[in-house]
Formats: structure tokens, C-alpha cells, sequence
């Protein structure tokens, strides 16, 4: 007589043996270090293509979350944390130590993206990403150069040098187009289009690739540096005399320099500044927000809406130079 028994299926169906299966997941999960977990968030942002001084950011920023709760005696358990210890122990700690709400909302943010990895892997139950809100900043008062402080830079490079001319095209094309210092240090030869007269930053803020169109003149000094750049075992646009990659620190220091020894003051010297610089004499130019937007790269119109507000004294002054009706006015048209 045959058997009727039939074989037994290797697989756990009862609920109570898969949740205790589920729980002892969790469970070890809960187990992992707070330098597994870090090591492991860093990792992924690296597996999401973020780049590194985005990567950096993060985990120094999460080390010093770390640092701050020991600093109050207070323990630092990262899978045990809640919402209130991080706003009064953390976020609260560093405003009462006045430290500058666009730097803590750097930090509110990393958080954010820590917490929802942390979440969404598994470690822990509670997505405190959701939780957590930005403090109110209040809008700076953006710097910018008038144009004799840029007619002054400009100059003051030696042009009958290799790094002379290098940064007088440097300071040319952010002027031109605007870009972000390290988008300007990440361009590679093959990022420059002298017949499509364009700039492409395949690595703008957040990862975001755009165009940024480049007039004759720009067009000419790139041309002449990219000559006495010459050959060399890179395809940076930028070099040094050996050849390699111009450093974000050495550029920052020779455009202080340069505003140091002409004797610039009232208004910081640095990359950026020619950012906000190109933005206004954009609007004074008449040029519109929809397309500044797209030369800077800026994901909303909130920042160029910013750039009108602020730069609305000198609109008017414009409007007051060239008004139509009092120039007609002053040349007695009408009367």
C-alpha cells in the first residue's frame, strides 16, 4: 500500500514563528554600532553618486551630533534617540551656544537624511526625519562688488603669467556665468563648447548637470588660456604650474589676496561674491528672473525673487538715471 503522507514544505507559515523571526531581525539590527551605522550611511550616499564634500558634510556633521550629547554628559545612543533629545539636547544646545541658524539647519537637515536612511533600512521603528522642522533664518544682506571693485580685481592679476592669467579667466568666467566655485573647479576641457558658445557643468549643486551660455569676450580669453594651458596628463580645465588640479583653498586664498592688495573693504572677497555680483548687474541689465534662475542653477525663483528684492535701490537709482519721461524732460520735449 502506497504512503499518502506528502512531504513537508521547509518554510515557516505560522504568524507567531515569523514574527519572532522578524523581531530577532530587528533585534540584532539594534545590536550595530554607532560607527557600522555611520560607516553604512556613508556608504550609501556614495552608492547614490552625492559627491564627496556632500558625503563629507554628512559625517561630520553626524559626529558632531555625537559630540554635542557628550559634551552635556548625556548618553548617545543613536537607535534609541528621540524626538524631543534631539531638539532640546542638539538643536536646542546649539542655538542657545549661538551658533548661526543656516549652520544649524545644515545640521537639522543631515539629521534628516541620517534618521530617514536609518528608517527606511530597518534600524530603527520611527522615521524621526518626519519630526524634525528647520528654525527660522533671517535673510542676509548679499555682498556684492560694484564695478570699479571688479574693474580693480580684474586687473590685478599678472597676466604675463601662467597663474596670473589663470585666475583673471577664473574670475572672468564666474563673472560671465555666475557658477558656483566648485562648479568652476570641476569643469573639464571637454565641459567647454566655443561653437555652441556654452559652458556645460555636468555636476552643478545636487548633482544637477545645466548650460550656461558664454559671450564673445569670455569666449576669447578661454580660448587664449586653454593655449598656454597646453597639454597636460589632466582634462581639468583649471591647473596649477605642475599640471594638476587648482584646489578650492588655493583659489579662495589668491582672490583675498587679490582684494587685500587692492585694498578692497566692506565686502568679503571671495568666488561667491562674484556670484552675487554677476546675479546684479544681470537685473540691472535688464536680464529676467526666469532665466537667471537657469544660468545659477537655482532650483526655485526664491533666491533671484531675493536678488530683485535686494538690488530694488538700485533698480530705482537706474530708473531715475534713464527714465524715459525725465529724459525727455531735461531735453524740454514736450513743452
Amino acid at each position: 500500500m502506497e504512503s499518502t503522507l506528502k512531504r513537508r514544505k521547509n518554510t515557516i507559515t505560522s504568524a507567531a514563528a515569523q514574527a519572532t523571526t522578524s523581531s530577532t531581525s530587528v533585534s540584532a539590527k539594534r545590536q550595530v554600532s554607532f560607527p557600522n551605522l555611520l560607516q553604512s550611511f556613508v556608504n550609501e550616499c556614495r552608492a547614490k553618486n552625492l559627491s564627496k564634500r556632500t558625503v563629507q558634510f554628512y559625517e561630520e556633521n553626524i559626529l558632531q551630533m555625537k559630540k554635542t550629547f557628550e559634551a552635556q554628559n548625556l548618553e548617545f545612543n543613536v537607535l534609541a534617540l528621540t524626538n524631543r533629545e534631539i531638539k532640546h539636547s542638539y538643536i536646542g544646545h546649539m542655538l542657545t551656544n549661538g551658533l548661526a541658524s543656516n549652520t544649524v539647519n545644515g545640521r537639522i537637515k543631515t539629521c534628516k537624511a541620517f534618521f530617514k536612511y536609518l528608517f527606511e533600512e530597518g534600524f530603527i521603528s520611527t522615521n524621526l526625519a518626519d519630526e524634525l522642522r528647520l528654525v527660522k533664518t533671517e535673510k542676509k544682506m548679499i555682498q556684492t562688488f560694484t564695478k570699479e571693485q571688479v574693474l580693480a580685481l580684474l586687473n590685478q592679476p599678472n597676466r604675463q603669467t601662467f597663474t596670473g592669467f589663470r585666475d583673471y579667466t577664473m574670475m572672468m568666467v564666474m563673472l560671465e556665468t555666475g557658477m558656483r566655485v566648485g562648479e568652476l573647479l570641476n569643469l573639464k576641457i571637454t565641459d567647454v563648447f566655443f561653437k555652441e558658445m556654452e559652458i556645460r557643468i555636468t555636476r552643478g549643486k545636487g548633482a544637477k548637470a545645466r548650460r550656461v551660455p558664454i559671450q564673445k569676450t569670455c569666449v576669447k580669453i578661454l580660448k587664449q588660456y586653454m593655449e598656454e594651458r597646453g597639454d597636460v596628463d589632466t582634462d581639468w580645465l583649471f591647473v596649477n604650474v605642475e599640471g594638476n588640479a587648482l584646489r578650492m583653498r588655493t583659489a579662495q586664498e589668491n582672490i583675498q589676496q587679490y582684494g587685500k592688495c587692492v585694498g578692497i573693504s566692506g565686502v568679503r572677497v571671495s568666488p561667491h561674491t562674484f556670484r552675487h555680483t554677476m546675479a546684479k548687474f544681470y537685473i540691472l541689465n535688464g536680464g529676467d528672473v526666469f532665466t537667471l534662475q537657469q544660468i545659477l542653477g537655482h532650483s526655485t525663483l526664491d533666491m533671484v525673487r531675493y536678488y530683485v528684492e535686494l538690488f530694488s535701490k538700485d533698480i530705482r537709482d537706474q530708473h531715475q538715471k534713464y527714465s524715459p519721461v525725465e529724459n525727455m524732460t531735461r531735453h524740454r520735449i514736450g513743452k
